[in-house]
């Protein structure tokens, strides 16, 4: 008896806890959507910095230092889709992150 008592009451605790859990779970979806409202302030990639061109999705130390070797040597972007011609950026990688760049 004292075993089907304690095993209610771990489940009460359990279905107790169950909600917190949920309303923890909704709030970090919540976040996720305010930090993809961040991207709204687009990036420009004719002043971006590394550190910058580092919070697009899929761009890493070598992809950024890529886009800024480009800038300097070619010179400045006239078109965000001018991406592919950078190394290291196709198609798929321009599809991913054009919608957080401009080109002022």
């Amino acid at each position: 008896m004292k075993k089907l008592i304690s095993g209610l009451l771990v489940l009460s605790a359990l279905a107790i806890q169950a909600p917190a859990v949920q309303a923890q779970e909704m709030s970090g979806e919540r976040r996720s959507g305010n930090e993809s409202a961040s991207f709204q302030q687009r990036i420009d990639l004719n002043s971006a910095t590394v550190d910058q061109l580092l919070t697009l999705p899929g761009v890493g130390q070598s992809k950024a230092q890529a886009i800024i070797k480009y800038r300097e040597e070619v010179g400045p972007f006239l078109e965000v889709a001018q991406l592919t011609q950078v190394k290291g950026i196709g198609e798929k990688m321009l599809s991913k992150i054009k919608d957080y760049v401009q080109v002022k």
